[in-house]
């Protein structure tokens, strides 16, 4: 493969360099500051899309040094919180903040949870790591410990043009959710606009996307 090419399926496919990428950030000053992002005003709206139904459990997977999960505490009392993350040192951090919690070290395509453990999967701008070979493993993945929905803030574009153009100018990776998610057996699929808290070339990809994991009559 010459190397232009070899480039191109780099960027535009692979999920290895991104996930080698985070788990070698073990500069712990840097996930403290993150960790005090947890008033970021994007929060506050993940904060408030979980008030659109009942739920007990939470994991978020790809939590990093956990702001969701702080914003979440401080505005859902008596809620089971845990999450997942590649990398130790953003684990360690979390763990040292957030007491009662069950936080762990993994990957998201290889969750370390038991079936349908948790009410609600949460991902924050984690699967726009994730290259198209592998996002329905980790969709499957996060399926398989939602009792009964998931809350993705991702980048989303119905736009096949669009998608390739940040797939391969950025490394980042937007999907069509409704379509994906559909086709993965998820119900119920909302996608919203996510609110302008942040003014870059990406703004227009951002999206929550909430789904049912059960289908109840």
């Amino acid at each position: 493969m010459n190397p232009l090419k070899k480039l191109f399926f780099y960027r535009a496919y692979t999920t290895g360099q991104n996930e080698r990428y985070w788990k070698a950030k073990t500069d712990r000053e840097y996930w403290v500051n993150y960790l005090k992002t947890w008033n970021h005003p994007h929060r506050f709206i993940i904060s408030a899309a979980l008030n659109q139904f009942k739920w007990v459990s939470l994991f978020e997977v790809g939590c990093g040094s956990g702001p969701n999960i702080v914003n979440i505490v401080k505005h859902h009392n008596k809620k089971q919180i845990g999450g997942s993350d590649i990398n130790k040192v953003a684990i360690e951090v979390l763990s040292s903040q957030i007491k009662g919690g069950f936080f762990k070290v993994g990957s998201g395509d290889d969750i370390m949870m038991s079936d349908k453990s948790s009410d609600v999967v949460l991902s924050d701008a984690y699967l726009i790591y994730v290259g198209p070979l592998k996002i329905k493993k980790y969709l499957k993945e996060i399926k398989r410990i939602a009792r009964n929905h998931v809350v993705l803030v991702e980048y989303h574009s119905e736009s096949w043009k669009d998608r390739f153009l940040l797939r391969v100018l950025s490394g980042r990776h937007s999907y069509n959710y409704k379509k994906l998610l559909e086709r993965l057996g998820f119900y119920d699929i909302r996608v919203f606009k996510m609110p302008k808290v942040e003014k870059d070339n990406e703004e227009k990809f951002r999206h929550i996307i909430i789904a049912k994991t059960t289908l109840r009559i």
